[in-house]
């Protein structure tokens, strides 16, 4: 009985032994059964599984994505609304104060920007007459919106320049 006991600790110490160096998932199992009819020794029975979890992590080309290293006014949840597709980075073209319209570039695409009454201005120009106020063309800028085509409803103007 006793040198059962021995067999049953050392698979016990054994498991917990893997367990402990097993990578991030796991899973243990253990049966145990009693025949108290019989005059035989407990049973005990130890499944131990592992399940190994990869990480795979994709490298952004910061060349052509919106990214933090940009060098522009945006913060971390604009920069990430624009990689979600809800935005564009570029730089500003067929700038018209007068009629507070432009147009903005993002890697050799055009597109028309629309500004409404509840666009929100940040950065340099915080609001619409600051922006129009100075010629921004060629300017760096971030437009948050909705984008229709080759066109942007913004919702947000950060201006960086």
């Amino acid at each position: 009985m006793i040198r059962g006991m021995k067999n049953v600790l050392m698979l016990l110490l054994t498991a917990g032994l893997l367990a402990s160096c097993a990578p991030k998932t796991e899973t243990t199992t253990t049966t145990t059964s009693t025949d108290t009819t019989a005059t035989e020794p407990v049973t005990t029975e130890t499944t131990t599984e592992t399940t190994t979890t990869e990480t795979t992590t994709e490298s952004t080309d910061t060349s052509t994505d919106s990214t933090m290293a940009n060098d522009d006014q945006a913060d971390v949840g604009e920069e990430m609304d624009m990689a979600a597709g809800n935005g564009l980075e570029g730089t500003v073209m067929n700038f018209d104060g007068t009629a507070r319209t432009f147009g903005l570039n993002e890697n050799d695409k055009n597109y028309t920007v629309n500004i409404s009454d509840s666009t929100e201005f940040a950065g340099i120009a915080t609001t619409a007459d600051e922006f129009f106020g100075a010629d921004r063309e060629g300017a760096n800028i971030a437009v948050e919106g909705a984008i229709n085509g080759d066109a942007i409803d913004a919702t947000k103007v950060t201006t960086s320049q």
